[in-house]
């Protein structure tokens, strides 16, 4: 086993669910769960009706970098989108179910253990996946704390140089999670 599980922090919903333990909301208004990202709406006929015509599909894994012509339709939707020409179906897009999944496998495949004190800087608060993968990568989380008065924004000078040398993955998510704060194309720069 990876000794860093010991080293993981309960994932973020499961402290909410337990500060909630014994809370009962007013039965006059409807509760509305705001700290969850899960689709409230019932599913689409359409989407079912494509669900259920490639049943048949379920008999094979898929391909890990989705079919060609996904990747091709999610490049195509970037451009018209974005506006940002070129973007390469076959080595810039792999569709995912979820941002966990990538976020989380992302850290793995790039941090170095082997480097002295591998460092994963990302801000704070932070979507819990990215701690969670730093630690059990082998790498030091680091953290840029933002705050409301600078509305969220990052301050690259919190961290001394020595962590930034040692820096192998930064995360940054714009709008960011959980904060919602929209950086600007300077704050990219």
């Amino acid at each position: 086993m990876n000794p860093s599980l010991d080293d993981l922090h309960p994932y973020a919903f499961e402290r909410l669910d337990a500060l909630f333990k014994g809370v009962v909301p007013n039965p006059k208004h409807r509760l509305i769960k705001l700290y969850i990202g899960e689709p409230k709406h019932p599913t689409p006929q359409f989407i079912r009706d494509a669900l259920t015509a490639g049943l048949d599909g379920l008999a094979v894994y898929p391909s890990t970098l989705g079919g060609e012509e996904l990747r091709q339709a999610i490049s195509r939707w970037i451009e018209r989108r974005y506006g940002v020409a070129g973007v390469d179906p076959a080595s810039q897009v792999i569709p995912i179910n979820g941002s966990r999944e990538a976020l989380f496998g992302l850290a793995q495949a790039v941090v170095d253990r082997t480097r002295p004190r591998p460092a994963v800087v990302m801000p704070n608060p932070f979507y819990q996946i990215y701690e969670g993968a730093a630690i059990l990568a082998g790498a030091e989380p680091h953290y840029l704390n933002t705050t409301a008065e600078s509305n969220y924004a990052l301050n690259l000078g919190q961290l001394d140089d020595g962590v930034w040398a040692n820096t192998q993955l930064a995360y940054v998510c714009s709008p960011g999670n959980p904060t919602g704060a929209v950086m600007t194309l300077e704050d990219w720069r």
